[in-house]
């Protein structure tokens, strides 16, 4: 996970696998956003996600603008339409990488 700020936006690109072993890496990136209005959240990298991952998406959209940017891989596309929390979202390049 990478993570720059210019000051309103904040740039988080996400790589990996995101579980509960995540959780703290992923809520010091809030911890650090104070200053941010919005977010652009990069995922194209992201090879699995759990709800630990989903709460965070849900949770970012109660203090910022969140834009997320694809594609989206497979699994995570899956659990988000499965979810149905795509459409809390801007989005942007989300095509999908073959079948989920």
């Amino acid at each position: 996970m990478d993570t720059a700020c210019d000051g309103r936006v904040m740039v988080i690109r996400l790589s990996g696998e995101f579980d509960v072993e995540c959780e703290l890496d992923l809520e010091l990136v809030l911890e650090v956003a104070t200053s941010a209005v919005s977010i652009e959240l990069h995922v194209g990298e992201v090879r699995f996600a759990d709800s630990t991952l989903l709460n965070l998406l849900l949770r970012m959209t109660d203090r910022f603008e969140v834009r997320i940017v694809g594609p989206l891989r497979p699994q995570l596309a899956k659990l988000m339409r499965l979810t149905g929390v795509l459409e809390r979202f801007r989005l942007c390049g989300l095509e999908e990488e073959g079948p989920a």
